[in-house]
């Protein structure tokens, strides 16, 4: 039967029958930082203002600049020249599909940030600081999203990949905060969403893919992992979530090796190393032999779930974790008074390694073919096509 229905769904694909319905996501921006005070300010299209649900101000194509402080338990929205109002919530719906606007935190102070669409902001409970959530088009967050996460400076090829698994990932965990009023963070919890793609290629790159995503062979979305350089060897999930998948199984991968962040290395002196060791993990320190072995610990011929050996139940996911290391494929030698780690990678190594990514794209390698590399037994699917499927 899931023969059948992926045989119909390919066919659908490729006559371009289905096509995608745009859907507007709500995500909360500056998730990390504390604001109180804040400027609002269109830069095109035209924003109509709601306070506690009535319209209190209108503005559009650079017009207006609004700034919003918080004052007692209420939210005081004012412009240079008057002051509006105090409202326990602002509501800024954008009027034209080509609305974007800046935010500029004042208190503290940040760096400028455009996004596309609307803004609802809400104090939090504590009334201590704003809430601010993005209302904006899936697609349009897709591509700040590919942005944030991947830089600027790669090809075409590797950010439509990027665009098909930051959008599974969206749909994968939309009610990741449905509790909080939103429905993803713009951090790493979530994904990285800095402010609205600039990149004329991501934008191409997430409209060529438009409503494409990964599943399996049960027609669930995959977890799209990805991290930065798997320094030459992926992680199986289980060896980091706990939770084995089909998909997401260890392979070798020469595209990362030369790539910037595919060695590190950091030093720490013997007797920390010795001291973390007996207080965190129990571990023999006065035995020679032991603490010659956990001194010169090698994974040169492939990536270990264990420091040293299983039977000492120590992950090295741990190590990385206390010491913030870059990943946990590295090795240990004591040099002097100190302790060596050499290290392969950067991230938490499962899924697709970016660095490897862009490098197979620059071969020109196509996209498809880069996800088959990465993720086994997995099928690219439209959003419509899985839907009509799943309502069988």
């Amino acid at each position: 039967m899931i023969k059948k229905r992926f045989y119909f769904l390919m066919i659908l694909l490729f006559t371009g029958i289905i096509s995608s319905t745009a859907n507007v996501v709500s995500i909360r921006i500056f998730t990390s930082r504390i604001i109180n005070t804040f400027i609002f300010s269109p830069i095109s299209g035209s924003y109509k203002l709601m306070g506690d649900g009535k319209v209190v101000a209108a503005s559009g194509d650079g017009a207006g600049i609004f700034q919003l402080s918080i004052v007692g338990d209420s939210i005081l929205l004012k412009t240079f020249e008057r002051t509006i109002g105090t409202f326990a919530s602002v509501k800024i719906y954008n009027m034209s599909e080509l609305s974007t606007f800046k935010i500029k935190a004042v208190v503290p102070e940040s760096k400028v940030r455009t996004y596309d669409d609307g803004l609802e902001i809400l104090l939090s409970a504590d009334k201590k600081q704003f809430i601010l959530i993005n209302k904006v088009d899936l697609e349009k967050y897709i591509g700040g999203v590919v942005e944030s996460e991947s830089g600027t400076r790669t090809s075409l090829e590797y950010y439509k990949l990027q665009s098909i698994l930051c959008r599974t990932y969206l749909l994968a965990n939309l009610n990741r905060h449905i509790a909080d009023g939103f429905q993803v963070c713009d951090d790493v919890h979530c994904q990285a969403y800095l402010s609205k793609t600039k990149q004329s290629d991501i934008e191409q790159a997430v409209l060529a893919t438009k409503g494409l995503v990964v599943v399996d062979n049960d027609l669930n979305l995959i977890t799209a992992a990805f991290h930065s350089n798997c320094g030459g060897q992926t992680v199986n999930s289980q060896d980091v979530w706990s939770v084995s998948t089909s998909y997401l199984k260890t392979i070798k991968d020469t595209f990362c090796l030369k790539q910037p962040h595919a060695t590190w290395q950091r030093s720490i002196p013997v007797e920390d190393w010795k001291a973390y060791l007996q207080l965190k993990h129990k571990y023999p320190v006065d035995d020679t032999l032991k603490m010659n072995s956990a001194s010169n610990f090698s994974q040169n011929n492939g990536r270990s779930i264990y420091f040293i050996d299983k039977d000492l139940k120590i992950p090295l996911k741990v190590i990385r974790a206390d010491f913030q290391l870059k990943s946990t494929f590295f090795s240990v030698e004591q040099v002097g008074e100190n302790v060596i780690f050499k290290g392969k990678g950067y991230g938490h190594g499962v899924g697709l390694c970016q660095e490897g990514a862009m490098r197979m794209a620059k071969q020109k390698r196509s996209y498809k073919d880069i996800l088959s590399f990465y993720y086994r037994d997995v099928h690219l699917v439209d959003l419509s096509a899985l839907n009509y499927f799943r309502q069988e």
